[in-house]
């Protein structure tokens, strides 16, 4: 039960945390009471906010880049499987009912798995989608050329398949986790030690402490590769159902945990083992 309410917190909108983390710092700053302290509190809150922003601010940088190379690489297999599809539509038209079901099979087994893990797990299911080229001959000067266009294709693939890997790996490890977590532990601490009792600081005070807790979930959303993935996880590939003719396909945890909600009315779902149509008229 937990660890389903912890999922479905972790796939909530940066807008809808913000605001939960927020009323809970509003009624901690209401609620505990105001003390005192002999420590340097402005000294300590200054310190502490520097080494926090500049370790924030250098793994956001990395986790962005690798995420911005995630998304390159998606859209370039998406789109090279559209053109490897409509390729065999153009010129090997006794190819497209089997190019049409291993594209499908191969996609519907990625959903089974993260975007940066599915590469490994889908390798025969991937390589199923080659053998469009057994056995074809090119009968005319355009069937020869669309063989090779294929080929070309398919060539580029699995190359951008591998980088996913890379590319889509964690950047901060847990000895970093640990850090942030104390830094921003320390910044709360002392920003509580800073109010006056009025119900203005007790504002300004949950604002900076659910900040500094929402930099670390948005850190955590890019690093996983979560943030935006409604687009370039999810619906970039149902682009791909679409173009071979195939009804749409969400995952039912995606749909189970509120991670993603189907814009369209006739779609399937269920796992890789089994897969049920819904809205279907």
């Amino acid at each position: 039960m937990f660890k389903k309410i912890r999922l479905r917190f972790i796939h909530l909108s940066t807008t809808a945390k913000a605001a939960i983390i927020f009323l809970i710092f509003v009624s901690l700053a209401w609620i505990i009471p105001v003390q005192s302290t002999s420590l340097n509190v402005s000294g300590i809150l200054s310190a502490a906010s520097i080494f926090y922003s500049i370790l924030l601010g250098f793994y956001i940088a990395a986790a962005m880049t690798n995420l911005s190379r995630l998304k390159t690489l998606v859209a370039t297999e998406t789109g090279g499987l559209i053109a490897v599809f409509n390729l065999v539509k153009t010129g090997l038209p006794k190819k497209l009912g089997q190019t049409r079901e291993a594209i499908d099979k191969y996609l519907i087994k990625r959903f089974d798995y993260e975007i940066d893990a599915y590469a490994e797990p889908t390798t025969q299911e991937f390589f199923e989608i080659f053998d469009v080229l057994k056995g074809a001959e090119g009968k005319s000067g355009g069937e020869a050329a669309a063989i090779g266009y294929v080929a070309e294709g398919l060539y580029y693939l699995p190359q951008a398949r591998r980088e996913l890997t890379v590319v889509g790996a964690k950047v901060v490890d847990s000895a970093s986790w640990v850090l942030l977590d104390i830094l921003s532990l320390v910044i709360i601490i002392a920003l509580f030690f800073t109010r006056d009792g009025s119900l203005q600081d007790a504002l300004m005070v949950a604002l900076l402490s659910a900040s500094a807790i929402l930099s670390l979930f948005i850190l955590d959303d890019v690093d996983a590769n979560r943030f935006g993935e409604e687009q370039f996880a999810i619906k970039t590939y149902q682009d791909v159902f679409t173009a071979i003719g195939k009804p749409h396909y969400y995952p039912s945890h995606y749909l189970e945990l509120g991670r993603y909600k189907p814009a369209v009315g006739h779609y399937r779902t269920g796992n890789s083992q089994k897969i049920i149509e819904v809205g279907k008229k």
